[in-house]
This record gives structure tokens, sequence and C-alpha cells, in this order.
């Protein structure tokens, strides 16, 4: 990746050039959560929102020392701030995440809808078909000499 620096202030220095990325070790890991909620009466559970958690286990950076200013300072001054890279590499990966995420959310809540739709949709069927059935009318007739 090409990349460009100017660190204002002391030590001030300024460099450009490419670097290499490696996730290395156990890699990277992305959890994604979303909140479930359904409300009685609901058809179908709702997924309200989802969050986005990015890891790096381990990570190493490789410059092109041909393409540096500062071949051996940028390099040392690389593995000061390295955590702090990586901490910025994670956030800007659960911040990008969020609108697919909630994109991701919303087509897996149609697609819970539209797979219950033909449950439902018998469910409904049988139920008026059993009130409907002599049994049921007896049960009912039984029932209102009770009462």
């Amino acid at each position: 990746m090409e990349f460009y620096f100017k660190k204002k202030k002391f030590p001030k220095i300024e460099d450009s050039g490419r670097a290499t990325f490696r996730i290395k070790g156990e890699g990277a890991s992305l959890t994604l959560t979303y909140n479930v909620q359904q409300v009685t009466g609901d058809t179908a559970p709702r997924i309200l929102e989802g969050h986005a958690d990015f890891y790096i286990a381990d990570m190493s950076i490789e410059f092109d020392k041909d393409t540096l200013k500062h071949d051996v300072l940028v390099p040392a001054i690389t593995k000061l701030f390295k955590s702090t890279i990586k901490k910025k590499i994670e956030a800007a990966v659960e911040s990008n995440l969020k609108t697919f995420m909630a994109k991701l959310g919303s087509l897996m809540s149609n697609s819970i809808v539209q797979v219950n739709r033909p449950l439902l949709t018998g469910l409904d069927v049988a139920r008026k078909n059993i009130k409907a059935s002599e049994l049921s009318q007896i049960y009912q007739k039984r029932r209102e000499k009770l009462e």
C-alpha cells in the first residue's frame, strides 16, 4: 500500500513510500451480533440492530526501504505506534461495516417473514377448519350448556 504521513510535533518527520501489512499468528476475527426481538402478536421476529467486532491477533508492517526518505527512522517509529495502528484499522473495519450490518439485518428480517408466511397461512386455515368441524361444534354446544 502507498502511504504518506507528516508528523508536526517533535520529532517532526515527513515521509512517503510503500508498506506491506501482514496479519500473522491467529489471524483476525470478525463477529457480527444482532439484537432480535419478537413481541407477542408479531408473526416473525425482528432484527433491530447489529454490531461488528473486528480483532487482529498480530500484525506486521514491512516497508520497501527503497521508497523511503528515512529508511531507518520510519520503521523504528512504526514499531512504537504498531498497537495504535492496529486499533485504528480495527475501528475503521467496524465503522465501515455499520451500513452493511443494517442492510443485512433488513434482508434477514424479510427472509424470516417470507419463510414463515406459508406456515402461518397454513395454521390459519387449520384453525378455521377445526372451528368449522363437527367435533368443535359439539364441544361449543356442551360448553354453552355448562355456562
